[in-house]
């Protein structure tokens, strides 16, 4: 047949060469070549293109029909021989599968992981238009907090003002509302205040009411359905009634119940119980996360280039150059958003991150200990290699059959991983405090992916040991036994010596983070706060009667032995105090400008009671008891809050922004505080406090200043006598229910509340140990069969040692000293590169440790541990054997 040399196309030659020139085809082969050459030369070239066309198709189905019965019968014979060399050598095929199985289900759970932290929000239809605003700040004064929420009501006017913005929803939350639904009290921290639109932007479905018009009016309210459940029992509750209360004692609004929807999935970055309505269009002012709906094929950044003459519209030229609006994807929140007061706490990129890198250093830990025990076992399997080409197979065809059994491994595996991940799912679930839900995380396309990921691990683990085992030479492996091939006899030990060390480098590795990463979990969770947290319970975000009842409520809880102290605070310790404003000292020019200080107001047990230490002065100067402003309108509230006489502190990180030097230069000066609402009188500095923490560790402690304002007392503090706290706790809801008897209880510790602040390090610390130790544990069967090997294939030579008067304990060092050659350079790999990258993951930390010398050395000298067991026990067997078989043995 003329080749494409001759000016035939190649295509049409390439397939008639592997239609008819196949062994089914052969028959017909000469007839064909003769018939295509008189066409060629009698028709020309384009009749010979044509005839080769017809022909190949032509010969396609029959060739399909033949080709599956010869696939067919292929497949039968590797799956017979895959079968026959698993049973010769079962320990190795249990190592490998279940090396392999371990590997991958542990992917497949972290996979799990991060499909759902990546997955968040994505079930609104508007996912890919709708936005967060948020608000930044960055003054002269080194003011620079960057908040999810926006507190102008001119923000509103967005969609006024641009185009491109479709709607704009606010979610204004009531910080732990009070409800009260027939005679049972409760309350909830998840109640917002939104627009009637909110609908048709987020894709919160109802099962009772109408979308377009279920908020249309003033003081209606939706709920969930586990909302309706929990508290009316049912949820055919449309049409019934809620009473909140409001703000101010013998404030009551009753809400009307108009449409309930159904419970927002776990992969939401909120989580909604309540949405209500606005009483009127003024009421939409003040703190609210503000999400806009932009219109298909905005372009974000360019809106966000706008925004700066917005703001200098509605405020003034100074505000708008320290002052920013910025807009963040809604998909990005969950992973991307760690602003200042988020709507709830978001996970971390960095983390599912680690996580990705974790299951990925894993299954190739997994796949390298495949390659070696396969390589491993290639002299062994080096006469059957030499025979299958004598009689004629051809290296694609042991290629192919090294591959068919890699992926009968594989799916074996696969088979063992899937029932391990279902298994072990609720476990692995309950570590991530039942985040994930079964049913969002199991569906048709992961299985699908599951199943592709079989594949490729089979593919990928099945290919060195397919390439290098069929490249042996026959003639060299069945006259001398010796192992050939064309990469050379050293080329195949020295791979594998390679992936063991890379094995345990990345062992080594994860075993040096993990022992890090929870010795900074440690330090977080037993540090030193320069204040008490043991024994002090806090009731949150009280309400206005209790603010004014607050001296005897005080007094009447003191009345019991076994209550210490009680005191109140504007915000609750571990909870970062971001409410900030000027402090100007007074004889100091204004355009010198004015330091920004976090405000906490106090009462004047406050600093006893969290055992806060002075290092200079004295405490507050406080009137007993505290007067408290009278009315509501809030000119009366800014003029009570301003004639107030008062005194102040500050922390030493206040005293550096202030520039003196001592705690005793401060006392003395005089001060005063404002932000956009309040201000408050000079007044003297009476006392300056150690730094405490007063939030989480990784924030650096802010300049702070203490004063007593009963207007932001909103925190109760009670700290009880550690013996029979229970009847603390009653006498305490014993008055609470006598003085509000409206106003459920609802109380946390401080030690708790400290404690959620690492929830998330406490979680990565608690799945990564799990995940390095099952890393090690695949390790370490790979060094198991690899030091079964060698001591099977040094039998002779150990008979041979035992026989001249080797002892056992000669023989052991002698197998044990080339695994700890292989462990002690991974260890010298493996060191440096965890320095590196925890020393990186500890800068995310204000306050961290200093990463010690253990760590690395408990890490290698448990690999050697390890390796020195796993090594023994194999060797010993052989050690001990009788010489006189050995020698015999080959």
């Amino acid at each position: 047949m003329p080749s494409p040399k001759d000016g035939f196309p190649s295509f049409p030659y390439w397939l008639l060469r592997n239609l008819m020139h196949c062994r089914l085809h052969e028959s017909y082969a000469g007839d064909i070549e003769e018939e295509f050459t008189e066409r060629a030369q009698s028709f020309g070239r384009r009749s010979a293109v044509r005839w080769i066309w017809l022909h190949a198709l032509t010969a396609l189905p029959k060739t399909f029909k033949n080709w599956i019965v010869w696939s067919s019968t292929m497949s039968i014979n590797y799956l017979r021989l895959a079968l026959r060399h698993i049973s010769a050598h079962k320990l190795y095929a249990i190592l490998n599968i279940s090396g392999l199985a371990v590997g991958m289900a542990v992917s497949m759970l972290i996979l799990l992981y991060i499909r759902f932290e990546s997955s968040y929000d994505a079930y609104h239809e508007n996912a890919d238009r709708i936005y967060r605003v948020t608000r930044r700040f960055d003054t002269p004064a080194g003011y620079t907090p960057h908040f999810a929420r926006c507190p102008d009501a001119w923000v509103n006017n967005l969609p006024d003002e641009f185009p491109e913005i479709e709607s704009l929803i606010r979610f204004q939350y009531l910080p732990e509302v009070d409800l009260r639904i027939g005679e049972a009290k409760f309350r909830t921290a998840r109640w917002f205040m939104t627009d009637a639109e909110i609908f048709d932007v987020f894709s919160f479905p109802l099962v009772q009411g109408h979308a377009e018009t279920a908020l249309r009016q003033p003081y209606s309210v939706v709920l969930t359905e586990g909302m309706a459940r929990k508290y009316f029992g049912s949820s055919e509750v449309l049409g019934k009634e809620i009473i909140m209360r409001g703000s101010w004692p013998g404030e009551y609004r009753d809400y009307k119940i108009t449409g309930i929807m159904r419970d927002l999935p776990p992969n939401s970055h909120f989580q909604i119980d309540f949405l209500a309505s606005y009483p009127n269009r003024e009421a939409r002012q003040g703190w609210a996360w503000v999400y806009i709906l932009l219109k298909p094929g905005t372009d974000p950044s360019s809106l966000e280039e706008k925004f700066p003459s917005f703001i200098e519209k509605h405020t003034d030229a100074d505000a708008a150059r320290v002052s920013f609006l910025h807009l963040q994807a809604l998909t990005d929140i969950h992973l991307r958003s760690h602003l200042d007061r988020e709507i709830e706490p978001n996970g971390d990129i960095r983390t599912v991150g680690i996580f990705g890198v974790v299951a990925i250093l894993i299954m190739l830990i997994a796949c390298f200990n495949f390659m070696n025990l396969s390589t491993a076992r290639s002299l062994g399997r080096a006469r059957e290699i030499g025979m299958r080409k004598v009689l004629g197979a051809y290296r694609g065809q042991l290629i192919r059959s090294f591959f068919f059994e890699s992926m009968l491994y594989a799916v074996m595996a696969f088979l063992l991983a899937v029932l391990a991940v279902v298994l072990l799912f609720p476990s692995f679930n309950a570590m991530l405090d039942n985040r994930m839900d079964w049913n969002s995380v199991f569906q048709g396309s992961i299985i699908v992916r599951f199943l592709g990921f079989c594949l490729v691990t089979g593919l990928f683990a099945g290919s060195y040991p397919a390439f290098v085992l069929s490249s042996f030479q026959p003639m060299s492996i069945l006259s001398g036994g010796r192992l050939s091939s064309r990469s050379g006899r050293r080329f195949e030990p020295a791979v594998r010596r390679t992936l063991v060390v890379f094995q345990f480098t990345l062992s080594i590795g994860l075993i040096v983070c993990t022992m890090i990463s929870g010795r900074q979990f440690e330090f977080l969770s037993s540090a030193k706060l320069g204040m008490n947290k043991d024994q002090i319970l806090a009731i949150q975000n009280v309400s206005r009667d209790v603010q004014m009842k607050f001296e005897v409520l005080k007094n009447e809880l003191m009345s019991h032995p076994r209550i210490l102290c009680v005191s109140a605070s504007s915000d609750a310790p571990s909870r970062d105090i971001l409410d900030a404003g000027p402090c100007r000292v007074e004889g100091l020019p204004e355009d010198a400008g004015a330091p920004v200080l976090a405000i906490n107001s106090v009462d004047a047990d406050y600093i006893d009671c969290m055992g806060i230490e002075l290092a200079a002065g004295h405490n507050l100067d406080i009137p007993r008891p505290a007067e408290y402003p009278k009315g509501t309108d809030l000119g009366d509230l800014q003029a009570a809050v301003m004639s107030r006489k008062r005194t102040y502190l500050i922390n030493e990180s206040a005293l550096k922004i202030f520039g003196w030097n001592t705690p005793e230069e401060a006392l003395g000066k005089r001060i005063d505080w404002r932000n956009a609402l309040f201000r408050t009188r000079y007044g003297e500095i009476v006392g300056v406090v150690r730094d405490y923490h007063y939030a989480s560790l990784r924030l650096k402690i802010r300049p702070l200043v203490l004063f007593n304002e009963p207007l932001f007392l909103s925190n109760v503090l009670v700290k009880t006598r550690p013996e029979d706290v229970n009847a603390a706790l009653n006498h305490m809801e014993t008055v609470w229910d006598r003085l509000f008897p409206d106003l459920p209880l609802h109380f946390e510790f401080l030690d708790d509340m400290f404690a959620g602040l690492y929830m998330t390090e406490q979680r990565q610390g608690r799945i990564l140990a799990v995940f390095s130790g099952l890393a090690v544990l695949i390790a370490y069967l790979g060094l198991f069969g690899l030091a079964s090997y060698a001591a099977e294939r040094r039998t002779k030579e150990i008979g041979i040692r035992k026989v001249v008067g080797a002892t056992v304990q000669n023989i052991l060092i002698m197998l044990f000293r080339a695994f700890t050659r292989w462990i002690v350079l991974a260890a010298v790999v493996a060191c440096p590169i965890a320095y590196f990258l925890m020393n990186r993951w500890l800068r995310g930390y204000a306050y961290r440790i200093d990463i010690p010398w253990w760590p690395f050395a408990a890490a290698v000298g448990m690999a050697l541990l390890i390796a020195l067991i796993t090594v023994s026990a194999q060797s010993i067997r052989a050690a001990t054997a009788n010489p006189v078989e050995a020698i015999r043995y080959e």
